[in-house]
């Protein structure tokens, strides 16, 4: 496991937390190597899960996700937010919860429609946003709706897959797990949604302007 951050670590709550001061355009940060490491460990955690190591596999994204907070806590305390790092922490969250949402998926423990509502979601979102670049207008930030939908997804994810141990409590877990799924799911399109009017209200005002 972008409106103004509301979760305590994140990047982008840590602009907010800089009082007055703008983000960089540093390139070479902590808390930009944080993310990049994420970047780079979501593979293993994926490869990990859809080959049915499952603890391994959710110990290490649990901690994958953990890196979330910490780099905006890093990004907050050193007072290093950067417009990249803006960038790339929403982006690390949403390619996590893809990756280990079609890991699960070749495993049986995933939905097949819930695993296409939520990489279909973030790939017309993904895609919107070079469009905004073209025209001059800013990808909206992380709003607090959007980091929950991200926590509950990475609740929900780790929760399915021990439903898939055979443990005892397994039978439990995927209940509890499926009824967490569909909530980030509800929560998750919701979010775009708010995305989605933020990024025509900035298209309506740059039009205005030109005129």
């Amino acid at each position: 496991m972008a409106l103004s951050k509301a979760a305590p670590g994140s990047t982008t709550a840590a602009s907010a937390g800089v009082a007055g001061k703008a983000p960089s355009s540093a390139i070479v940060t902590v808390p930009n190597g944080v993310t990049l490491l994420r970047l780079l460990l979501m593979p293993v955690c994926a490869l990990l899960l859809a080959g049915g190591h499952y603890l391994s596999g959710l110990v290490l994204t649990a901690l994958v996700g953990a890196t979330d907070w910490v780099d905006g806590w890093l990004a907050r305390r050193t007072g290093r937010v950067s417009r990249l790092g803006q960038l790339l922490d929403p982006l690390a969250d949403r390619l996590l919860i893809a990756s280990v949402a079609l890991a699960l998926l070749v495993r049986g423990v995933l939905p097949w429609p819930a695993a296409l509502l939520l990489v279909g979601r973030d790939l017309v979102l993904l895609a919107g946003w070079p469009l905004l670049r073209r025209r001059g207008v800013e990808p909206p930030e992380v709003i607090w709706l959007g980091k929950a939908a991200t926590l509950v997804l990475l609740f929900a994810l780790p929760v399915l897959t021990f439903g898939a141990t055979g443990l005892a409590a397994a039978p439990a877990a995927r209940a509890i797990g499926l009824a967490l799924l569909w909530f980030g799911v509800v929560l998750y399109y919701l979010a775009g949604a708010v995305y989605v009017r933020m990024a025509a209200e900035r298209l309506g005002q740059r039009a205005g302007a030109g005129s």
